[in-house]
């Protein structure tokens, strides 16, 4: 049967490309809803992404039925910064079937290709500093939240289409109620002396302030990590606009040095726990009940970014960090975390993490090809 492969405008109605994972995944018992109304952001073309960004989107048909997406992507602020022409797919979601696979993935690299891309790595929606890779190992528990899920039929598909591993990003796993090391609770200490460190809590008073700190650090953190792609001042306030309802500013700290920002962690509680029980993925009109009866039994938390500037990074401040979350996670009355993403060779954040006992549960992968 033929592959129908059609392009979905932005800024026109386009609830057949959102609800393709409702109609893929329903019956997946580790699939977790998104929110409709976060994913219908990510495609409003106001939003931040598109003033250095340019996608194109299409669906796949069969049958007179729409079983596939895919999103193809061109970041200038990526091409700038990086200097090479590399293009992106993402919001990469079909049946087991080569043949749509095939189909979506080609449309993808064609556009790409002819906008002059040499490269195409993915998925990423929409980039590598929003949700990211494809899982190939963990499938034995649900997303946590603002990570990507999809089957173990990803890969296979993928690599029958020429796609090899650009980087691994690893998933850690730890209960907080460890032993905290001795090593680490003594370099805590030292550091906390020897640099006149000063911590404190998210004041939601001052909401924007806080976010252009944690957005100058965000950028002053990660600007040499692979992939790395900076986030403009408007891109990063949109992104985090949702984060003022739904974080907990007891599990948000920052340290000073010397009243300086020097770093800070973010850990969210997992709300998928709650999303798991709302299958439509709308709040209203009686989502938001479930969500409120439910929240309270949310146990586990995702430290989605944790950074120190570069000139504090071989402080021992990172020890500092790791201990003060211990003691807020525990009073949250949460009872395991998940430190995620983390490059596969960032050892400077896997190892603290090792000696905490914490374990690489999950693998997401971006993938690459060359466009020849």
């Amino acid at each position: 049967m033929t592959v129908l492969l059609t392009e979905v405008h932005l800024g026109k109605p386009i609830n057949n490309l959102i609800n393709v994972p409702w109609e893929l995944y329903k019956e997946d018992p580790n699939w977790v809803p998104p929110l409709k109304i976060a994913v219908k952001d990510l495609f409003n073309p106001k939003h931040p992404f598109f003033e250095t960004s340019v996608i194109k989107c299409w669906v796949a048909e069969k049958e007179s039925k729409t079983i596939g997406r895919i999103v193809a992507i061109i970041n200038r602020a990526h091409i700038e910064y990086s200097g090479e022409k590399c293009g992106f797919f993402g919001f990469f979601d079909c049946p087991n079937d080569p043949e749509v696979a095939k189909a979506l993935i080609k449309k993808a690299e064609d556009y790409l290709r002819s906008h002059g891309m040499k490269k195409v790595q993915g998925p990423v929606n929409p980039s590598i500093n929003y949700e990211c890779g494809t899982l190939i190992d963990g499938f034995n528990d649900p997303p946590q939240i603002m990570m990507t899920y999809n089957p173990p039929y990803h890969k296979e598909l993928l690599e029958n289409e020429g796609y090899k591993k650009a980087k691994d990003l690893l998933a850690y796993q730890l209960r907080t109620d460890i032993d905290f090391p001795e090593i680490m609770f003594k370099a805590a200490k030292r550091v906390e002396k020897s640099l006149k460190v000063t911590y404190r809590k998210l004041d939601k008073r001052k909401w924007d302030q806080e976010v252009l700190t944690m957005w100058k650090i965000y950028n002053s953190a990660w600007e040499k990590n692979w992939g790395f792609i900076p986030m403009t001042k408007k891109e990063f306030l949109h992104t985090t606009k949702d984060l003022k309802t739904a974080v907990n500013p007891n599990l948000v700290h920052f340290v000073d040095v010397e009243n300086e920002p020097a770093g800070f962690f973010v850990a969210l509680p997992d709300y998928n726990q709650v999303l798991k029980k709302i299958p439509s993925g709308k709040l209203l009109p009686f989502g938001i009940f479930k969500f409120m009866r439910s929240s309270k039994y949310i146990n586990r938390a995702r430290v989605i970014t944790l950074g120190i500037v570069e000139k504090y990074r071989n402080t021992g401040l990172a020890s500092l960090l790791y201990y003060k979350m211990q003691e807020d996670l525990l009073k949250a009355d949460i009872k395991e975390i998940e430190m995620s993403w983390i490059l596969e060779d960032n050892f400077k954040m896997r190892r603290p993490l090792e000696r905490l006992g914490a374990k690489a549960y999950k693998t997401y992968r971006i993938f690459e090809k060359e466009l020849v």
